[in-house]
Order: structure tokens, then sequence, then C-alpha cells
């Protein structure tokens, strides 16, 4: 069975907007995505790869018509590799026109996949014992509490200075943070008030 991964995990992975995904499937894409529970979304890797590959696309400046992005989702998604005026030829992508467009999603695909990775694999990275941090979870290794690389994070202190706080911290470590502190608090009172420390120079 191939893994999927509910709407907000995904956007978090990808830094995209979650309930922008869910209006793009409902209003653009005409496509009620897999459902896991009420109004639980679950993306296959193309999925997520499409909302990926368009929010780059956009940041570059790139509005596609929502006739584009609907053909651009099933080229993604379809065997034949083409749809409207998209033809996808492994990972290279072309849209025919007056002004032809030329792309290799090569590089999107790794980032995507990496990203989902980063989600995936950050159970393995985390450990929590009482007698470490009061059980906090905790960066396995480290008694660096993964809620403390969060709410840094979610402050907007730069990367580059979390690095260099905590240097025992792997980039897969840093990446799932990342992953966490876009997926928005959970809901419900915390345990404990959590004090935010910075590692002496």
């Amino acid at each position: 069975m191939s893994v999927t991964f509910e709407t907000r995990i995904a956007a978090a992975a990808i830094a995209q907007d979650p309930s922008l995904m869910r209006q793009e499937f409902s209003r653009v894409l005409g496509i009620s995505a897999e459902t896991d529970g009420p109004m639980r979304h679950r993306l296959g890797f193309r999925q997520v790869l499409y909302f990926k590959l368009k929010g780059s696309l956009e940041e570059q400046g790139l509005q596609l018509s929502p006739q584009d992005r609907r053909a651009l989702y099933e080229v993604l998604l379809s065997r034949n590799g083409r749809s409207g005026q998209w033809v996808r030829s492994g990972r290279r992508l072309e849209h025919k026109g007056a002004v032809p467009l030329f792309l290799d999603m090569g590089n999107i695909v790794q980032i995507t996949s990496k990203a989902l990775r980063a989600h995936r694999g950050g159970a393995l990275l985390t450990d929590q014992r009482p007698e470490v941090c009061s059980g906090a979870p905790v960066f396995k290794g480290t008694r660096v509490p993964v809620a403390q690389v969060v709410e840094q994070l979610r402050a907007g202190v730069p990367l580059s200075e979390i690095t260099e706080d905590y240097p025992q911290l792997s980039s897969a470590a840093l990446a799932y943070a990342q992953i966490q502190s876009r997926l928005g608090k959970p809901p419900g009172r915390p345990s404990r008030a959590l004090k935010l420390e910075r590692s002496a120079a």
C-alpha cells in the first residue's frame, strides 16, 4: 500500500498553506482526496509533488490558469504523461503553446521526497525518558528538548543561529524541527510551561 499523508502534514513538509491546498482540491481540481476520517484528506507523493511544483512556479512569478493547473495535476498522476498542453516524459515536463515551457523536475522531486522522509523519520530522531528533561521529548543522544527548538523556530530565530546554538543536532533533526514548527501547536493545554533558553556563546 502506498504511503499517504494528511494535508496538514504534507503542507508543513513542503512549506505550503494547508487551507489553500484544500481549496485547490475542491475549487480548482474538483477532485476529492482519499479520506481517513471526517475532513481528513490523504495525499500520495505525486499529489504532494503537484503542490510543491505549483508553489515553486508561483514563487517565480508564473501563474497558471485553473485549466492548466487541472491538466498539470492530471499529467503528474497519469501513466500516459499527457493532459491538456502538458506532456511528461520521466522527470521532464513540457507545456506546449505559443511560448513552450520546459521543466526538469529532478531537483523538486528530490526536495519533496527528502521533506516527506524528514517527517516520517522524525520519530526515530527523538527519545522520551522520565530521567531526561522530566520526560519531555528530546533529540536522541542529547538533552535538547524538541519543543525548545520548535518554539525558537516559531519565534523567528534564524535556522543558522539554531544550528550554531545546537551543533549536536543533525541536519535531519533540524529539518524535522522545521516541519513541526510549521504544523502549529497541538490543541489543548500544555502539561507545563516551556522555558526557552539559548546556549551560551
